[in-house]
């Protein structure tokens, strides 16, 4: 593969500029959709799978079928394992530092792994066979068919209006805004999205009323006070600015599994009497839709997201920000154009005004008056991950059993494409993601 030949950066620590030449061109497109640990992370231990692989948009875009590619089970053990190793290009000191310093090294420790651990092997050694990548066969792939219209769908939001309803009182001052959402038919999917957005789908759902916003950390912690919703660490060097921080208690509450997500809804439903759960995937995007067939309400994927949505905008530069100063707008190396430095794909051109997770409620509400279903945290929904056709009664939406559960809208990591109303993505029950929240729905 073709060495880098430009590579600039204004990151402290950067090492010699020749350095680069041992990268190539495609790593550098490649690690930008590895998320990763910078050098100087959290410091605290972190909580198992907070680096999982899965948390990847590498690995989403991978199982959703990018291009039409597959992988066999070594291509995935291959991909993870780079992964999990922090994303590594070389695989042996030779390549790095040279041969003479590096198997001087190597043969030292091979000597020692058989002297005191009975191990013959050598660990510079490249045996591994090529990895099998096969194209997807398309056809083969979900497609739309048999769809049933609805009538007046779709309607002018106007058409179908929200109701005020009665805050839920979760003790102490803190309460949790609720919006009546009306009940309608739908078709639910896309079209035009990922294979496993098809087929689309007539769908019924009854009213119900919805958190206004995402649960805060602040209402969260009225159930578990001790709940940690941690930082992101900057991609450089920080200098004892250990990261930003996204604990505070106006912020959607993250890295909040499932399972937690559940048993907050159970303890408010004994708080308050009432009926507290997490929507289903037909709720969530009956919500987020309000009355448009489009992938958002406000439009299509290039519409300019800014006023409606907390999405991966052009201030994810910020996070290769000069260590030495502290204040985050202050830092910024004014370095959007750095590909070498500025790693999280984003939209150019595009400032929402958010960074990370936000106070919920800055942007726009939605023709029902429901707030960020798009964007700055993503959100848990009741349901397994399983295929389309959508069906409420097929077990999708059972409280138990094993099996991942489906995540809606994107958050501030998310390009528009990820995000829309159609979108899915899964992540293990007790999996505790860094951009995954949930808002609550009461159905009684």
């Amino acid at each position: 593969p073709r060495s880098i030949g430009d590579w600039t950066t204004r990151m402290p620590g950067r090492g010699p500029a020749n350095a680069a030449g041992k990268f190539s061109v495609a790593y550098a497109n490649l690690h930008r959709f590895v998320r990763r640990p910078g050098i100087e992370s959290d410091i605290h231990l972190f909580v198992p799978m907070e680096w999982h692989a899965d948390t990847t948009e590498l690995v989403a875009m991978l199982r959703k079928g990018h291009h039409g590619v597959r992988l066999d089970d070594e291509a995935w053990d291959r991909l993870v394992t780079w992964i999990d190793l922090n994303a590594p290009f070389h695989g042996r000191w030779q390549s790095i530092v040279g041969c003479e310093t590096a198997c001087a090294k190597e043969e030292t420790r091979a000597r020692r792994r058989e002297l005191y651990a009975g191990l013959s092997e050598n660990h510079e050694a490249i045996d591994l066979p090529p990895v099998r990548i096969r194209a997807l066969d398309r056809a083969a792939a979900p497609r739309p068919e048999g769809e049933t219209a609805c009538a007046g769908w779709p309607f002018a939001p106007s058409s179908r209006p929200s109701a005020p309803a009665a805050p839920l009182d979760l003790g102490e001052g803190v309460s949790l805004d609720l919006v009546a959402v009306p009940g309608g038919a739908f078709l639910m999917g896309s079209r035009d999205g990922f294979p496993d957005e098809a087929p689309v789908t007539r769908v019924e759902v009854k009213p119900f009323t919805i958190g206004r916003i995402e649960v805060t950390n602040r209402q969260f912690r009225r159930f578990r006070a001790g709940h940690d919703s941690r930082r992101e660490s900057r991609h450089g060097y920080q200098f004892g600015v250990t990261g930003y921080d996204v604990n505070g208690d106006d912020l959607p509450v993250v890295r909040v599994s499932w399972l937690e997500a559940v048993a907050f809804c159970e303890w408010l439903s004994k708080q308050t009497g009432r009926t507290v759960r997490l929507p289903t995937e037909a709720q969530w995007e009956w919500a987020a839709r309000a009355g448009s067939d489009r992938p958002f309400w406000w439009g299509g994927l290039e519409a300019d997201f800014a006023p409606h949505a907390n999405l991966a905008d052009v201030t994810l530069a910020d996070f290769s920000g000069d260590p030495y100063e502290q204040d985050r707008v202050k830092a910024r190396h004014g370095n959007p154009e750095n590909i070498y430095d500025n790693w999280i794909p984003q939209i150019p051109g595009v400032n929402d005004g958010g960074f990370l997770t936000e106070a919920s409620g800055r942007w726009t509400p939605n023709p029902w008056g429901v707030s960020d279903l798009h964007g700055n945290a993503a959100e848990w929904t009741r349901s397994k991950e399983a295929a389309y056709p959508y069906r409420d009664d097929d077990g999708r939406n059972a409280p138990g059993g094993g099996g991942c559960r489906i995540v809606r809208g994107g958050s501030w990591y998310d390009r528009p494409k990820h995000a829309t109303a159609s979108f899915r993505r899964a992540y293990r029950p007790y999996q505790q993601v860094y951009n995954v929240g949930f808002r609550v729905i009461v159905e009684d």
